[in-house]
């Protein structure tokens, strides 16, 4: 038994609830898909992630995280600024590209068409996002086989369009929050 099943008996759950592993039960959860973008030129680099989350209001900072050794990881601390790119419901087919280990680099990939602008710091951004941020890396965190990478949020730019959600690892469409 571990710590997270320890605190609780099967008969402390919800009718029809499960004991499951929290990787499991997570899974579950909504969440948006987005695609960092960093580097410049032929050393752009992507990484589709379903972790980030807005950390703080004042000052605007997200958090995201990526496994520790991964090459998303790497690029992303090399560079001085990186992009969120929250991809929009008909991006499924960029997030599963920027989820493949063997994604090339460069604006040629997946296909110069998808890029479509740039941060002031000159990270290239993906066309017919929800929004844009262009972030810089404050500090990470190691979390486990993780690092919990905190990001202060330069500048902002809303898209258009519903947003690309990943529940149980399989991207669908979402509405969008009404305004406020």
């Amino acid at each position: 038994m571990n710590a997270v099943t320890a605190h609780h008996r099967p008969a402390d759950w919800p009718a029809g609830g499960r004991r499951d592993t929290p990787e499991a039960v997570t899974r579950r959860f909504a969440t948006g898909v987005a695609v960092l973008t960093c580097g410049t030129g032929e050393t752009v680099h992507g990484v589709t992630v379903s972790t980030l989350a807005l950390a703080a209001v004042e000052p605007p900072m997200v958090s995201v995280a990526l496994r520790r050794g991964s090459r998303g990881l790497a690029e992303l601390l090399r560079t001085p600024s990186f992009a969120v790119n929250g991809l929009a419901a008909q991006q499924e087919a960029l997030a599963r590209y920027f989820a493949r280990r063997d994604r090339g680099t460069g604006l040629g990939c997946p296909a110069p068409e998808v890029w479509a602008g740039r941060t002031f710091g000159g990270v290239p951004l993906l066309g017919g996002a929800v929004g844009w941020l262009e972030c810089r890396v404050e500090r990470t965190v190691p979390v486990g086989d993780h690092e919990l990478v905190l990001a202060r949020v330069l500048n902002a730019a809303r898209g258009g369009g519903l947003p690309l959600l990943n529940p149980a690892l399989r991207p669908r469409p979402g509405p969008l929050p009404s305004p406020a």
